[in-house]
């Protein structure tokens, strides 16, 4: 039997009291007066009605790390039992140093990048698809130059003279942005051998493309500002306001770039289909005309390869809902080969995927598919069978719908949410740890089984009121049970039917818990959607798969596409004979190669 609470809540008339009496000053030590206070205060918001009471309840579980601060989860780290209080103290002086020596070593690997050839990375490092920030999309537009000025004091009107005055100076900075077109006059020289007749006219390849006004760097700001930073060609126009950057000389440009780039985007997509772990998702988006495009052009090209619209799963037609389908996979264990691939069409991921797996290699058999568990986003049947595929779910789909109905069922809820933040935390620990494949194991297997086995058993008593585990104190609260229909029932029901590949993980180091990198890289074409609403037609949208395919790959590579593209044009015979050594990730390492070969 619960004994009796010692001390029972205030009612409103004591509350009141202990107010006033606080109000007075008494004499007691500050620093017990300033807890009364706090105390006081939470009280006092209890009882301004439901609402306010929740808020401030809310607030205390996230104060005392019940709750995450959001839906990823944000609380306290884990301390493990392994670590004692002094160790875990030692731990938390170590980061911080490793902090502080973090931004030396950037520095000095970035010298050392200079001088050495692209370096083989060990099996042990962790497969990184994609970057934690916003920067995944592109790399910088700007340039960052100094500049020395002066300021001096008007000595006639300050002091009406001249002479006699004793100055001193001190420095001051100030950052100044702006966005300059510049014009550049070239005089190109041509050369005659008179007796020969023969003429050569110096090219003009390292400074932009034939028949284009335009630089490799006017080229790329504009790739980065529409492709990867998703704003609207007519705005670029606007804030540009030049007559040579008119919305119709960029659509011309783009057009031309991702014409002249179509062979190493299908390419691309050739490597991709041979990856032995893929991610993927997929987005609606909206084009105005779905007329058939012109022959030639960069639409028709990829839909020969690439069909845009793909058949229902039962055969009654094609499917007509558009959709940004991504891909993303490593063609090297080195993260800077992978490989993120964007295709437009009438259809899920899953479509795209079983396109890309009829030009898979028969003999790399096992390949792994992560992505939200969705049937749709699975390739075909046959495909299926004909290759060793494995599932791996997504530990924030998983998590999403507690976070939506916390406040429908809290002491389920805010179970789950706590669970999931630990298994964050768990990665995060691993990270501190070193991610090679043994820490990954070990950390996973001793903590991870053990959080995702006490979520299911909690979901599955959530479905039926059968515990299992630890048996609760007597007189414990029991279980809700959530019947069929309900929208926690089918977040129970959707942990417990997939748990298998929501843990699929926990035995394959190379796996994210979640599917979030994919997500992150999509998030670029609701920005898109959000600012411009639509793109016009498929030939434009072919168009931005192919930019957008090359940049997001760039960004991978770790190389600005304006070095990139640059290096493609004076390389541009081989782009039919050999497409896959003018990949972004073959380019970085030649030009790394190039750069520590001696002079």
């Amino acid at each position: 039997m619960i004994s009796e609470n010692k001390y029972p809540a205030p009612s409103n008339k004591e509350i009141n009291d202990v107010i006033i009496w606080l109000d007075s000053k008494p004499s007691i030590p500050e620093n017990i007066l300033d807890c009364l206070r706090k105390i006081i205060a939470v009280y006092s918001n209890l009882i301004k009605g439901a609402t306010r009471a929740k808020q401030v309840l809310h607030s205390l579980r996230q104060a005392m790390g019940i709750l995450p601060k959001s839906e990823k989860g944000s609380g306290e780290q884990l301390v493990f039992p392994e670590l004692d209080p002094k160790t875990q103290d030692l731990v938390n002086e170590l980061r911080m140093k490793k902090a502080e020596v973090e931004q030396q070593r950037r520095h000095y690997q970035g010298q050392l990048d200079k001088l050495v050839p692209l370096p083989k990375v060990p099996e042990q490092l962790e497969f990184n698809l994609g970057s934690p920030n916003e920067m995944l999309f592109s790399f910088p537009s700007s340039d960052r130059k100094g500049q020395d000025s002066g300021q001096k004091v008007d000595r006639m009107m300050e002091f009406k003279k001249e002479q006699g005055l004793h100055s001193t100076f001190d420095s001051t900075k100030r950052m100044n942005l702006e966005v300059i077109v510049t014009e550049i006059n070239y005089k190109v020289e041509t050369v005659e051998d008179l007796t020969t007749g023969k003429r050569v006219r110096a090219p003009m390849i390292e400074e932009g493309p034939a028949k284009f006004q335009m630089t490799w760097k006017a080229i790329a700001n504009l790739i980065k500002m529409h492709v990867g930073f998703a704003i609207p060609i007519n705005r670029i126009a606007l804030m540009i306001g030049q007559p040579e950057f008119t919305s119709s000389k960029m659509c011309r440009i783009y057009e031309y770039v991702a014409g002249k780039l179509l062979p190493i985007y299908l390419t691309l997509a050739e490597q991709l289909a041979d990856a032995k772990i893929l991610s993927g998702d997929d987005t609606s988006t909206k084009i105005l005309e779905l007329k058939s495009p012109k022959d030639k052009s960069v639409a028709s090209r990829i839909d020969e390869h690439l069909d845009f619209a793909s058949q229902k799963a039962d055969g009654s037609g094609v499917k007509k809902a558009v959709n940004v389908s991504l891909l993303i996979g490593k063609t090297d264990i080195d993260p800077r080969s992978t490989i993120r691939f964007f295709r437009t069409h009438t259809g899920s991921v899953g479509n795209l995927l079983s396109r890309l797996l009829e030009w898979r290699n028969p003999k790399f058999k096992e390949i792994i598919f992560q992505g939200d568990l969705s049937s749709a986003n699975l390739p075909r049947t046959d495909l299926q069978q004909k290759f060793d595929l494995l599932v791996a779910g997504c530990g924030a789909h998983a998590r999403r719908p507690f976070w939506r109905y916390r406040e429908v069922d809290e002491n389920l809820c805010y179970f789950m949410l706590r669970g999931f933040l630990m298994l964050t935390q768990l990665e995060k620990r691993i990270d501190l740890r070193g991610r090679t494949n043994k820490n990954v194991l070990k950390y996973r297997n001793r903590y991870g089984r053990m959080l995702w086995t006490a979520l299911k058993n909690r979901c599955e008593a959530a479905l039926t009121g059968r515990i299992v585990g630890p048996i609760p104190p007597k007189g414990g609260i029991k279980p809700k049970i959530w019947p069929p229909g309900m929208e926690l029932h089918q977040a129970c029901k959707y942990l417990i039917k997939h748990f298998e590949e929501l843990t699929l993980y926990l035995t394959v180091p190379e796996l994210k818990y979640t599917n979030n990198v994919s997500e992150r890289v999509l998030r670029i074409e609701k920005c898109m959607l959000n600012s411009s609403k639509f793109r016009k037609t498929r030939g434009g949208r072919a168009v931005l798969d192919v930019l957008r395919t090359i940049n997001a790959t760039c960004t991978a590579a770790e190389i600005d596409i304006g070095v990139y593209m640059k290096y493609v044009f004076k390389n541009y015979d081989r782009i039919h004979s050999t497409p896959e050594s003018l990949t972004p990730f073959a380019v970085a390492a030649q030009l790394q190669k190039l750069a520590a070969s001696p002079q």
